[in-house]
């Protein structure tokens, strides 16, 4: 049974914690599915779309910025009208948004629609993240909590990429990388009927207002900011894309200074501006910055560059990055085990093992495939990495949050990790992207971007090794400042 005080109505799952977290995470499983799952067909949409890889991005974005700008009024909205509902809503919503996209007739459609399913993932994602982190209060058991939710997450991306190329290649309908979205139909059922038999209704005796302004002004600088970066960079960076992004920068601006106010005067501010006071915070959240910046950008990448550099298909390209689920598994289960004992070290280990892996591609890929069992296995030397990283790295992003700032810190963190996604995506893709518009070399554009995402984890290990002074100085001062 999970706790309840004056203040919050805490979720009660039926008493059985199986099933209670089997619940809370059925959600989050489904939504990182559908962020990965169009990695491996992208090649198919864009033939059939006949369109540019601009938009080849725009599929995989528009998703992760319809989660990031609305994950914190879902989660707001969760407080307010009750968990149950908004959960059961969000599910529903999601399921309507990808019947959507697999019947869509343009590749814009499919992009908006696509935004729409980001969308409602954002509205349903906060309230399991909020009852992980509130539904366990000992150490050890939020620990274990929290490592779940990195495995689903991780074995979620990893299931995605192998349904897409299942889906591709199985001829079931005419245009079978239709079924990547219609498969969400049933899924979405059975996940609304679970959220109306085991969850019982939850929210804030006194929930805050939302905060309208703050998201239209969130929305006008990530698509000020992801659009050019995409679109723009395709067609030569014209005077409008420039235009947009510096817009994008003075929204950002606004909406800080926006949010600082609104802070200061208790006006029920989208993102609490009190929670960047904790460093510890801060510190995790700049390691999510660029590990969820590597781990986007690598699947998208590796992807494309498995199937139109190599030549694989689809199917094939599917069983590769299994590889990598075996690897991320047998290292997840490891490293929840160990976590409290090896700490930020563990991390810097994981990150190490990621680098190495790139380092091992720059050597033995080649222009010509080399033999599969060298691509199985650098994949999953990189799944053991991307393992000792992913399930921890929550935990130690909210790390001595205040249970009265849980909603917001886990907001804020979905908001960053999404963010870092979709910019993962447009800036290590856009790399990999740019160069082969200009040169057409597969290799050549594939290991510019690997180098990049060396850069990318080197700054991860910095920023863990800040973090793990800032634990060490907080345990023997009691302070989180």
């Amino acid at each position: 049974m999970i706790r309840t005080d004056q203040s919050v109505r805490f979720l009660t799952i039926k008493d059985n914690p199986c099933v209670s977290i089997a619940v809370i995470l059925f959600a989050p499983t489904l939504f990182v599915i559908d962020i990965f799952i169009v990695n491996l067909a992208l090649p198919t949409i864009q033939e059939f779309y006949h369109t540019s890889a601009a938009y080849v991005q725009l599929t995989v974005a528009s998703y992760l910025i319809g989660f990031t700008i609305f994950i914190i009024t879902g989660s707001r909205a969760g407080d307010r009208y009750g968990r149950k509902k908004v959960y059961f809503l969000g599910i529903v919503s999601f399921t309507v948004a990808s019947v959507l996209c697999g019947w869509a007739h343009s590749i814009q459609e499919l992009v908006f629609f696509r935004f729409l399913q980001g969308v409602s993932a954002a509205i349903t994602m906060p309230q399991a993240l909020t009852l992980l982190h509130l539904s366990f209060h000992d150490g050890k058991s939020r620990d274990k909590a929290y490592g779940l939710y990195g495995i689903t997450a991780g074995l979620a991306a990893i299931a995605g990429q192998l349904m897409g190329g299942y889906f591709i290649s199985s001829h079931i309908i005419h245009d079978s990388w239709r079924l990547i979205f219609l498969i969400n139909l049933p899924v979405g059922i059975i996940a609304a009927f679970a959220a109306i038999f085991f969850l019982n209704e939850s929210k804030e005796s006194s929930a805050r207002k939302f905060d309208i302004s703050g998201v239209v002004l969130l929305t006008l600088s990530l698509a000020g900011l992801i659009y050019p970066i995409t679109r723009g960079r395709e067609l030569g960076f014209p005077l409008w894309s420039i235009g947009m992004l510096i817009g994008s920068l003075i929204l950002f601006f606004l909406f800080f200074k926006d949010q600082q106010i609104k802070t200061r005067r208790q006006a029920s501010p989208l993102i609490n501006i009190q929670l960047f006071s904790i460093k510890n915070f801060n510190a995790g959240l700049l390691c999510v910055v660029f590990f969820f910046g590597v781990h986007s950008g690598f699947l998208l990448n590796c992807a494309l560059f498995i199937q139109n550099g190599y030549g694989f298909s689809a199917s094939i390209s599917s069983y590769f990055f299994s590889a990598f689920g075996l690897g991320f598994v047998i290292a997840s289960i490891w490293s929840i085990r160990n976590a409290s004992r090896l700490g930020v070290r563990m991390l810097q280990a994981g990150c190490l093992v990621m680098i190495f892996s790139f380092i091992c591609q720059l050597f033995v890929f080649k222009q010509t495939a080399p033999a599969n069992g060298s691509i199985i296995a650098l994949l999953f030397i990189y799944g053991i990495g991307n393992g000792l990283v992913l399930p921890s790295i929550l935990n130690i992003s909210l790390k001595g949050i205040n249970p009265q700032l849980a909603g917001t810190a886990s907001g804020v963190y979905s908001t960053v990790q999404q963010l870092s996604s979709a910019l993962g995506v447009s800036i290590i893709g856009g790399v990999f992207l740019a160069l082969l518009q200009h040169a057409s070399d597969y290799l050549h554009a594939y290991f510019i971007s690997l180098i990049c995402m060396i850069v990318y984890l080197l700054i991860v290990i910095v920023f863990l090794q800040k973090l793990g002074k800032l634990s060490k100085g907080n345990k023997n001062t009691g302070s989180l400042d």
